[in-house]
């Protein structure tokens, strides 16, 4: 769901709300009013208008890295064969279905698109990238780079930063 930013004007509870259930998705509604300094019903009802409008996408739970030993990352640049918008729409609706695929995001330059793909193997990683050439993506060239270590991933989006735009 596409937020809908036009009919929510968040204010200053609601960045502190939006800070607090990204460092903590499973605080309390009571626990939450109190860290903000707000009363219960106000700020469940304010909770509810953030989910209700999209801003406030889901919760989830942050792994521990550890659990992925073994498994590789890869950051891929993909260069689409035409650049018309049913060929991107084509390529970024069929991504959806494979799990391997973490991140997509649209690029501007010499790439169209920059995915991150997790695989069990080198081996795993390249069967993926022929079948998903064999899909009819349109994909021209794709570029591998190996993540060789992480520094800082999961990283919540900065309050601060929506507060600016």
């Amino acid at each position: 769901m596409k937020p809908n930013l036009n009919s929510v004007r968040l204010d200053a509870w609601d960045f502190r709300i939006l800070s607090e259930v990204q460092a903590d998705g499973r605080i309390s509604k009571s626990e939450l009013a109190k860290r903000i300094h707000l009363s219960a019903s106000a700020c469940s009802e304010r909770l509810r208008v953030l989910e209700a409008a999209g801003i406030i996408e889901g919760y989830f739970a942050r792994l521990s890295p550890s659990l992925t030993g073994g498994v590789i990352f890869v950051m891929v640049e993909v260069v689409l064969n035409r650049h018309h918008l049913e060929d991107q729409r084509h390529f970024e609706s069929a991504i959806q279905g494979f799990p391997e695929i973490l991140d997509c995001w649209a690029i501007g330059g010499r790439i169209d698109y920059l995915i991150r793909v997790a695989a069990a193997s080198m081996a795993a990683y390249q069967e993926f990238m022929d079948g998903l050439l064999q899909e009819g993506l349109g994909i021209d060239q794709y570029y591998s780079l190996i993540v060789t270590k992480p520094v800082k991933s999961n990283s919540p989006i900065p309050v601060a930063a929506l507060e600016k735009r």
